[in-house]
């Protein structure tokens, strides 16, 4: 009985992280301790689940014997949880230079536009101006990463400076980078 729910817990957990990728990061701890405790049988059990409910999804492709494929939905749904999951890592000694991200999106592409916006944000970029957003770490890959993925590269502008007025007030802003 305790077995079976313990199965029970740990695929609904895997199908949600499915359907909810970041669920999984926070469940992480909780299902390698479940999954610890499940013997090799029961873990063999979950996995061709597991592998069934992705196919049912049209996610993956294929058998064991002759090996699983990704599909394509499958590549999207593992670049919108890539892109979902971005972020600036840190570094140990802060190089001095400020990366500046300018815009001029056309009310055309004004979804994009707050899309981007979003993002920043959720990138601890600080706003300086109404398209003009300032960040103290290395990101040139990310905003390229984020304009292809919005198609609105050519609406973007990327530059990095050695001094920015107020740069104290900057570093106070920042303080949890440096």
């Amino acid at each position: 009985m305790d077995g079976v729910l313990r199965l029970t817990v740990t695929s609904s957990a895997i199908a949600a992280g499915l359907l909810i990728p970041n669920l999984l990061v926070a469940l992480d701890k909780p299902l390698a301790v479940f999954w610890k405790q499940l013997d090799k049988r029961e873990r063999e059990r979950e996995l061709r689940r597991v592998v069934s409910y992705m196919k049912s999804r049209d996610l993956i492709r294929g058998d064991y014997e002759h090996g699983l494929v990704i599909t394509r939905q499958g590549r999207e749904r593992l670049k919108k949880i890539d892109f979902d999951n971005i972020k600036i890592e840190p570094v140990t000694n802060w190089d001095k230079k400020w990366r500046l991200v300018f815009y001029d999106i056309p009310e055309s592409h004004k979804d994009y536009r707050q899309a981007l916006t979003r993002k920043l944000r959720s990138l601890e970029f600080y706003q300086l101006q109404k398209s003009a957003w300032v960040h103290p770490l290395p990101c040139r890959d990310i905003i390229e990463k984020i304009c292809t993925h919005y198609k609105i590269e050519k609406y973007v502008s990327y530059v990095e400076i050695t001094y920015i007025d107020n740069q104290e007030n900057l570093k106070k802003r920042f303080n949890n980078i440096f």
